[in-house]
């Protein structure tokens, strides 16, 4: 092993998602039951821990020895981060399930501003030093949204893939790829643009 460690408090704690950018930092995403007083929140994104269940973001410095941020991403109920991605400006793209609405959920710019219902996919983007967000949203309708995996370009558009049960009466239709849901659960895949204000 080069290095090995926990990220976590005294609650329950999982990581699910891992980006490498060109330096050797690692960006790691999952989700935690562990507040502010034992979870190892470093710098300026969210440091309070909001309810039930929060995403989180943290940073790894090259060497493995020390987190260059760490931070909350979410509302009052159940948020999970579930894939991480990163540009060349070191900017983390996070994607996940959110049952939180937006009265408590970090909504900034989009891509979507409203909470539709039972569980939504979230896309966010972490400010490269890790002191906020430039844009965080929803993604989904009135089913069960949830983003999987997510992957940046070199012109900083985010494509998140994932699965729903809602349907294209309320699921945010863009374009003419698989216009129809298909019944039971379908895959989905959205690209949102460089400033995350629109699919």
């Amino acid at each position: 092993l080069v290095y090995a460690g926990y990220i976590g408090g005294d609650g329950d704690d999982a990581g699910h998602s891992i980006a490498i950018d060109a330096s050797g930092n690692a960006y790691v995403t999952g989700w935690t039951t562990s507040t502010q007083a034992t979870f190892p929140v470093l710098g300026a994104l969210d440091p309070t821990f909001n309810g039930a269940i929060d995403a989180f973001v943290a940073k790894v410095n090259p060497s493995g020895t020390a987190l260059s941020y760490c931070g909350y991403l979410g509302g009052d109920d159940e948020d999970e981060g579930l894939g991480i991605a990163v540009d060349t400006l070191g900017r983390a793209y996070v994607t996940g399930l959110t049952a939180s609405t937006e009265a408590t959920f970090p909504k900034l710019v989009g891509p979507g501003l409203s909470f539709k219902g039972a569980v939504d996919a979230f896309v966010a983007r972490v400010k490269a030093d890790g002191s906020g967000l430039d844009y965080a949203g929803y993604l989904g309708g009135t089913g069960d949204d949830q983003g999987r995996s997510i992957a940046v370009d070199g012109s900083n558009n985010a494509y998140v893939a994932g699965l729903t049960t809602s349907t294209e009466a309320s699921f945010p239709m863009v374009g003419a790829l698989g216009a129809m849901f298909k019944g039971g659960t379908d895959a989905f895949v959205a690209k949102v643009n460089s400033t995350g204000s629109a699919i």
